[in-house]
């Protein structure tokens, strides 16, 4: 994971030591541009399926507790991620404007 997070900052930092501010800038469209357009809507698909399955355990659980709360915390979390999903989308909007 930290291999991950050091690939996606190396261009920033690697701009940010040429201290370029419309290089930083011009990275900066294109990272929200990339999350706009390919981050955000595959994510929007993804909680939407997990309600839908959430809602489905939760229908059919027919009485069983353990079903029923499997299919809340379904639900649950994947509203947490739309919002999450949402919220860093206006913070990263934010920072770039």
């Amino acid at each position: 994971m930290e291999k991950i997070i050091y690939l996606l900052t190396l261009p920033m930092i690697a701009l940010a030591a040429e201290d370029n501010a419309q290089d930083i800038k011009q990275l900066g469209d294109e990272i929200y541009k990339w999350y706009r357009h390919l981050l955000l809507p595959i994510g929007a698909v993804l909680a939407g399926i997990v309600i839908i399955i959430g809602g489905i355990t939760y229908a059919a659980s027919g009485g069983d507790a353990s079903k029923a709360q499997k299919g809340k915390e379904l639900i649950f979390s994947a509203i947490s991620g739309l919002i999450l999903l949402i919220c860093a989308a206006l913070i990263i909007n934010t920072i770039i404007s």
